[in-house]
C-alpha cells in the first residue's frame, strides 16, 4: 500500500539536526502550553517545520514515541492552520500522554496562533 502525498512526514519538514534545535532554544520564541513548550523562530525555507523532543520525564520509550507520533500527526494535519516559515520545537511535558488526540491539537493549535500573532504585530 502506498501512502498518499498529504499522509507523510518528510525529512524536509523535520528539524533534524543538533544545531537547528540549540539555534531554536537559544534564539527562539519560548511559549508554555499545560501539555507542552513551544520554542519557534522564523525560517526563510518558504514552509514550517517541526522538532519534537520527550525526556523520560514523559514515560518509558512506548510512551514517548506514542506522543512524538502524535504531535506530527496534529502537525501534518494541520498544515492549513500553521502559519509558513517558522522552525518549531515541541518539548512534551509530564502527563502529557494522558491527553486526547482533540485535546491537544486545540492546545497545539491555540499556541501555535499566539506565536503567529507575537511575529506579526
Amino acid at each position: 500500500m502506498v501512502k498518499a502525498a498529504a499522509e507523510k512526514f518528510p525529512r524536509s519538514v523535520r528539524i533534524v539536526r543538533s544545531s537547528d534545535y540549540q539555534a531554536l532554544y537559544k534564539t527562539g520564541y519560548k511559549i508554555h502550553s499545560s501539555h507542552f513548550v513551544l520554542f519557534s523562530r522564523g525560517n526563510a525555507l518558504g514552509y514550517s517545520r517541526l522538532g519534537i523532543t520527550a525526556s523520560r520525564k514523559v514515560g518509558g520509550a512506548v510512551v514517548r514515541n506514542r506522543v512524538k507520533r502524535l504531535f506530527r500527526e496534529i502537525f501534518r494535519k494541520s498544515l492549513d492552520q500553521i502559519p509558513d516559515r517558522f522552525d518549531m520545537v515541541v518539548n512534551a511535558k509530564s502527563g502529557c500522554d494522558g491527553v486526547r488526540y482533540e485535546e491537544l491539537r486545540a492546545e497545539f493549535l491555540a499556541v501555535v496562533k499566539k506565536m503567529a500573532s507575537r511575529y506579526s504585530g
